[in-house]
């Protein structure tokens, strides 16, 4: 018998250790819920699950950001329904205001109401906001520039690619214009008889004009009618000039006067008509090298309309430019000088739409564009509900806003149902990944229990055993007695 080691206490109490350590183990696994504690629990696993702790968490907040991106274009998509119903009206009252057995009086009360729409639609195209975010006024729309003052782009379709897009000016707009002859001053504020008086129709607005009137009386006359016809009008050296308040070749300035002896008082017996004219544009084409700085395709074609000319090509590709002659002289402070013959550039670039990051990783984005949804864009700032003429153009205008809006609403509700399919896979992988995760990092409770007892008991049993073992060296007393 050995006192000095005791090996049956040495080999218990390793056991014990071994046990309790076990037992430690299991207690933090029922106390957490976690197989894996820390790192030495499993290493290999330790590494996967958190990686997928990162995709997990990366997952919920990418559907959180689609839902984000759903409410935003909601936000954007109800403001546009009012739009929509606005421009209606306003097509309403075009179809009422183009029918002849309504009078001036009733034109104007109908032309009020439709200004009034008109700035409410500005109104909402300016204001509409999420989050402090604009939608409406083209803040998430493609960014285009343009290298030449008086020329610039906007109405960029989703098939326009980033780049460079060159073209050469080759015609500005113009007004239309009637150049009256001098004024016989001496015509005018004079005894009034049956044979001076007489009328002066511009566009269909009819005026009375009488000798009786002084010069100025019968100016301001004019003026008032012409405002009313869409029509501007000047005096300069007693010689009128009317000008249309619209560029381009549609739109006429028509001006009779009876009897003739008014219209040569006015001096529209000598009067000289200039019609005007449309921007025009000539596209520098792609070769397909180095040389050449634009992507404009040899299938590319141009419609012009006043100041606008809207480039088309194959697969929707669509580019609306603005030339504004009238601009450009006014930024290099010269009234002669002419676009025409200038080569311009319009860069479009890749930015600018709302990006919203719908995935766990980089890039795994949705780009939302949504254009700028102002009157001018819409091409609706100037509707005249004052004239037959007028009217009737007005409802071909209203038409073309009303198949943009319808365009623009069409493709948000597009988005939103992407955004929802996307949301319902994102949780869809949260939820597989989610129980990928579990499968590694949850513990078995039911097992893990099981084994607690197993070690409890162990434990339990190891503490008897030692004690037992501990007792043995008190036996070699008995020898030395």
């Amino acid at each position: 018998m050995k006192i000095n080691y005791n090996i049956a206490a040495v080999l218990a109490n390793s056991r014990l250790k071994t046990t309790e350590k076990a037992l430690s183990n299991s207690v933090a696994k029922l106390s957490s819920g976690y197989k894996i504690n820390s790192a030495k629990d499993n290493p290999a696993g330790f590494a996967i699950a958190h990686k997928m702790s990162t995709q997990l968490r990366g997952l919920e907040r990418a559907s959180d950001n689609a839902l984000d991106g759903v409410s935003a274009i909601e936000t954007a998509e109800g403001a546009l329904n009012e739009v929509q119903s606005m421009i209606q009206r306003l097509r309403e009252l075009a179809v009422q205001s183009a029918n002849d057995t309504y009078t001036l009086e009733d034109r104007e009360a109908i032309q009020i109401e439709a200004e009034n729409l008109q700035a409410e639609i500005e109104r909402i195209s300016q204001e509409t906001e999420f989050n402090k975010k604009s939608l409406l006024d083209g803040s998430f729309d493609t960014r285009a520039y343009s290298n030449t003052d008086g020329v610039s782009a906007s109405l960029i379709s989703d098939s326009v690619s980033p780049g460079d897009y060159q073209f050469t000016v080759t015609g500005v707009a113009s007004k239309t214009t009637v150049q009256a002859g001098t004024i016989d001053t001496t015509a005018f504020g004079v005894a009034e008889d049956v044979a001076t008086k007489g009328s002066i129709t511009i566009n269909g607005v009819n005026v009375e004009i009488s000798t009786s009137d002084t010069v100025q009386d019968m100016y301001a006359k004019i003026r008032e009618t012409a405002e009313v016809a869409g029509v501007e009008v000047s005096m300069s050296g007693n010689s009128l000039t009317f000008t249309s308040e619209e560029y381009g070749s549609k739109w006429d300035v028509e001006i009779t006067a009876t009897p003739s002896t008014i219209a040569t008082a006015l001096g529209l017996t000598a009067a000289t008509k200039t019609m005007g004219e449309d921007a025009s544009i000539t596209l520098v084409q792609d070769t397909n090298t180095a040389n050449t700085p634009s992507l404009f395709q040899n299938t590319a074609s141009c419609s012009c309309d006043g100041q606008y000319v809207k480039i088309t090509d194959r697969g929707g590709f669509e580019m609306t430019i603005k030339i504004d002659n009238e601009n450009y002289q006014d930024i290099v402070g010269n009234a002669a000088a002419s676009l025409v013959g200038t080569t311009a550039t319009v860069v479009v670039k890749d930015f600018g739409y709302m990006s919203l990051q719908i995935g766990a990783n980089e890039n795994q984005t949705m780009d939302v564009r949504i254009p700028n949804m102002s009157l001018e864009n819409m091409g609706i700032e100037k509707l005249n509900y004052l004239t037959f003429e007028s009217a009737s153009r007005a409802i071909t205008q209203v038409d073309n806003a009303l198949s943009f809006v319808s365009s623009v609403r069409a493709k948000l509700g597009a988005y939103q149902n992407r955004l929802e399919y996307t949301i319902s896979s994102l949780d869809v992988a949260d939820e597989s990944l989610t129980s990928a995760y579990s499968r590694i990092m949850d513990v078995d409770m039911a097992e893990e229990m099981t084994k607690y007892t197993q070690y409890n008991v162990l434990q339990q049993a190891g503490v008897s055993v030692l004690a037992q073992a501990n007792d043995l060296p008190q036996t070699v007393l008995q020898l030395l007695q």
